[in-house]
């Protein structure tokens, strides 16, 4: 069982995306904040007419980074709400099944005590072959069905712990997406 939809990778892959195109921006803006202190302290006048000419072209840079980054930033916080609210569905259906599990995985583990305290009781006794035979089997099938709701209750688990992992990276990044935006506009 895959522990991400195709849809949270494609979030995560997104929100990796803007994150860089986001940290370019950042390590521009620096870059463009020392060309302009340099631009301060350069007496040639050659040197500062190349400079500046720089400085312009970096700055129409910044403005596309920006214009592009915007929307991206619309985009995803769009697709992250509608992914939130199904996962808040799809937790709550993780959690009745984790309760269906824990209750399946109780009457194995309670079906598998029983074989087990007849078949050791048994060996104390004479049974007739068929009978112990009968009663591993019984033994068997309890210690499987038992080995696979317990499997099947630490997958349930697993995806629910994912999932909340999820939302909460999701809860951040909305955060962290409105914070961009004020950036962006005092940039």
């Amino acid at each position: 069982m895959s522990e991400h939809t195709i849809i949270e990778r494609r979030l995560k892959t997104d929100i990796h995306y803007k994150n860089t195109v986001r940290r370019n921006l950042v390590d521009s803006v620096r870059q463009l904040h020392n060309w302009q202190e340099q631009l301060n302290q350069i007496h040639n006048i050659r040197k500062e007419k190349k400079l500046m000419k720089t400085v312009e072209r970096y700055r129409g840079f910044i403005e596309d980074m920006r214009t592009f980054l915007s929307p991206m930033l619309d985009e995803l916080e769009e697709d992250i709400k509608e992914e939130m609210s199904f996962s808040e569905d799809e937790i709550k259906e993780f959690k009745e099944e984790v309760q269906e599990e824990t209750k399946l995985a109780s009457e194995a583990r309670i079906a598998f005590e029983k074989a087990k305290d007849a078949a050791e009781g048994a060996e104390d006794k004479k049974l007739e072959p068929e009978a112990l035979t009968a009663l591993k089997e019984a033994y068997s099938k309890a210690w499987r069905a038992f080995r696979l709701e317990k499997h099947r209750l630490e997958e349930a688990r697993d995806e629910l712990e994912s999932e909340q992992t999820d939302r909460e990276i999701f809860k951040m990044e909305l955060k962290r997406i409105h914070i961009e935006r004020h950036f962006i506009k005092e940039v």
